[in-house]
């Protein structure tokens, strides 16, 4: 387990501070961007953004985020089932040199590795398989911890509506949830470390 720093901003209670702190660090969000994996948006994008910042952020909410927001809690009681008892940590930035990013959920341990667990919810199939782009998320977020896996909690929906329909319910039935674990090697975290570090000093620290 790399050393990090646990920070006290989370996007819904300390929002600026929170995107304060993304954008001082290279994030999960990030480096599909900047692998070319993501589906919104580019190396560029992520560029403008850390040294033009909007005002209020460049967050803004969309029905599938919402849903996927307020899901989340229900996702999280299942994913615990999983995961096993212990202490638990949510939202609140991590950091650690230049990269950071804000976990769904983690189990502490004092004397041992941290458990990840990184939840999705989608209308899309994903064929038994993580997409790249998440791929390429998680193994971000495993570099940022030193873990050797993350295990990643997807819920498909038949539609945004069906979404809804489980939030006003306040309950997700355990079948419809499919848990994948994403091994990364200690090989692939240092070549993330690498790549992630020059991109860093080459587009944000000598722009």
């Amino acid at each position: 387990m790399k050393k990090v720093t646990i920070t006290n901003a989370n996007a819904a209670e300390n929002r600026e501070d929170w995107l304060t702190l993304r954008r001082q660090h290279l994030t999960a969000t990030d480096w599909p961007k900047i692998t070319g994996t993501s589906r919104w948006g580019t190396a560029e994008d992520v560029a403008w953004d850390k040294l033009n910042p909007a005002p209020g952020g460049e967050y803004k909410s969309n029905l599938p985020m919402q849903v996927g927001t307020d899901l989340e809690p229900l996702i999280i009681n299942l994913a615990k089932n999983v995961l096993g008892r212990g202490e638990y940590l949510s939202q609140a930035f991590l950091a650690r040199r230049h990269m950071g990013f804000t976990p769904d959920l983690i189990r502490l341990h004092k004397t041992a590795d941290w458990v990840l667990g990184e939840i999705k919810v989608s209308v899309a199939e994903w064929g038994g398989a993580v997409p790249r782009d998440y791929l390429d998320q998680v193994r971000f977020q495993a570099t940022v911890l030193g873990l050797d896996h993350v295990q990643v909690f997807h819920l498909q929906l038949t539609s945004w509506g069906e979404g809804l329909r489980l939030i006003k319910l306040g309950k997700i039935p355990p079948e419809r949830l499919a848990v994948y674990q994403v091994e990364v090697s200690a090989t692939e975290r240092q070549r993330i470390e690498r790549q992630s570090l020059r991109w860093w000093q080459e587009n944000i620290l000598c722009a």
